[in-house]
């Protein structure tokens, strides 16, 4: 894989968190229900192997 197709994935990784981040954590705010963890940890994950892939994508070695 090239670096950019790398960073690429990352920005994936980074969106599908914050959409996951909106449907499990916002709306429950918004409609009185109650936050469950486990997607808090999910999207902390996502988040993390984002940041990972991104940064190493934009790494010159």
């Amino acid at each position: 894989m090239t670096k950019e197709a790398i960073k690429e994935v990352g920005k994936l990784f980074f969106d599908v968190a914050k959409i996951v981040f909106a449907v499990a954590i916002v709306t429950p705010l918004v409609k009185g229900g109650e936050v469950e963890v486990i997607p808090l940890f999910f999207v902390a994950e996502v988040i993390l192997i984002g940041l990972y892939l991104i940064n190493k994508g934009t790494q010159d070695e």
